[in-house]
């Protein structure tokens, strides 16, 4: 028997078929898992340029699922919008029975800029995506959990949320805010048998990383290639993460390995911040 088999999980911005919400949202489906996948499904009016996840990718990634062979649901759902919460949640709720896990991966970081240029709205928005998202899929979906008699909520944070990050400054301000939602979380929802959990990625490899690193090459004067090459050469392991590295430790989180942690963090950085990486030691 899979170790998720006979549950039903949510996740949250699973609309790049190559982005970090989907690849966890098939690796739970790999476990056993029928999978709820949910995005914006359209750009920001007032941030066109950043790309968000896509309805036909978000169709694709749900028709993949299914043919793994476990009942995939995707559904268009603003996180940072009170009442298109509470309908995804319902509708899930109504086609699938049951919340079991949910994976608050919704995210972004639109208009970044240097402080002094940094503009309001970017500074809502990016709080509202990230930090009151999380903030609504929880209430909406920690009753049903409590109804069923528990649960696993996973939240992204990422490592800017503890290192902070240069033009950053919303997000890196509503990722630290959501590791303080885990906690509070963690501490009031253990008595009914509810773990949550936090992870913080750091460089993983994705298209909304690369429009990140093109972004930052244009300023610095260097290529996107140079960029990745001197992150690599600042991680211990010698590499960008990949989204498969952060879906593997979601699989943990809502697995039955880890139904005695709560409260908890874990990094998935390859060891960035550890300190330099050198050359192999001759062992």
């Amino acid at each position: 028997m899979k170790r998720l088999e006979g549950k039903v999980a949510l996740v949250t911005g699973a609309g790049r078929q190559k982005g970090i919400g989907a690849v966890c949202a098939r690796r739970l489906a790999s476990e056993g898992a029928a999978v709820v996948v949910t995005d914006i499904g359209g750009n920001f009016a007032e941030f066109p340029d950043y790309k968000v996840g896509a309805g036909e990718e978000l169709a694709a990634v749900a028709e993949e699922i299914g043919r793994m062979g476990v009942k995939a649901l995707p559904l268009f759902a603003d996180v940072a919008d009170e009442e298109s919460v509470g309908i995804m949640v319902r509708e899930a709720k109504e086609k699938m029975g049951r919340i079991d896990i949910l994976v608050n991966n919704a995210g972004g970081s639109p208009g970044p800029a240097p402080l002094t240029q940094f503009s309001l709205a970017a500074w809502e928005k990016t709080l509202a995506i990230n930090l009151t998202g999380t903030f609504l899929c929880c209430r909406e979906v920690v009753p049903l959990m409590i109804e069923q008699g528990g649960g696993k909520i996973v939240n992204i944070s990422s490592r800017a949320a503890r290192r902070g990050a240069i033009w950053m400054h919303a997000y890196s301000a509503a990722k630290a805010g959501v590791l303080g939602l885990t906690y509070s979380m963690a501490v009031e929802l253990a008595p009914f048998n509810i773990c949550v959990n936090a992870l913080c990625p750091g460089d993983i490899e994705t298209e909304l990383k690369q429009w990140g690193l093109e972004m930052e090459a244009r300023v610095k004067g260097k290529t996107a290639a140079e960029l990745k090459e001197e992150i690599a050469g600042a991680t211990p392991l010698g590499r960008l993460g990949k989204p498969e590295d952060v879906a593997a430790a979601v699989a943990f989180f809502v697995s039955p390995d880890s139904d005695y942690l709560t409260g908890e963090v874990i990094n998935v950085t390859g060891g960035y911040g550890l300190g330099n990486a050198t050359a192999r030691p001759a062992y």
